[in-house]
């Protein structure tokens, strides 16, 4: 119960960064029909009505985390700060296969299908984002994005 309050306190503070960042987020041309604002306010704005809930009826159980549970969230913000320093460079493709590999890996899944499940998801996934949203993802280097 107070672990989720924890958490959902956190996840508030930072959906207001989010919404804080999007609204002065400005732009030179509009390349989509709500431009870039929209999206990242409309998630923030469900973030934190999800962290309020959370934190006016928490879970009741009695968990706490341990050694193990707290090393798996440094190595994922760690990771998703090494995913963010990548996502330009190296390009969606690289990068998302890159992530999810650790991710699965470090979650329990075998090295060889956690590469062939997180390249499949980000192959789908760009092409999801790039031809049928029509979204401008970095193809990176390896692609010749530069």
């Amino acid at each position: 119960m107070l672990y989720d309050r924890i958490f959902a306190g956190v996840f508030l503070v930072l959906s207001g960064l989010v919404a804080w960042t999007a609204y002065y987020f400005d732009v030179p041309f509009q390349y989509e029909p709500l431009g870039p604002k929209a999206f990242p306010i409309i998630l923030s704005i469900i973030l934190a009505a999800c962290c309020i809930w959370m934190m006016i009826k928490p879970d009741q159980n009695t968990w706490h985390p341990t050694k193990e549970v707290l090393t798996k969230i440094v190595i994922g913000l760690v990771i998703m700060v090494l995913y963010a320093v990548l996502f330009e460079e190296a390009g969606f493709i690289i990068s998302t296969t890159l992530v999810g590999t650790i991710f699965s890996w470090l979650f329990g899944e075998k090295l060889l299908k956690a590469f062939l499940y997180a390249f499949v998801l980000s192959l789908i996934s760009y092409f999801l984002l790039a031809d049928l949203m029509q979204l401008n993802v970095p193809t990176g280097l390896l692609f010749g994005d530069f």
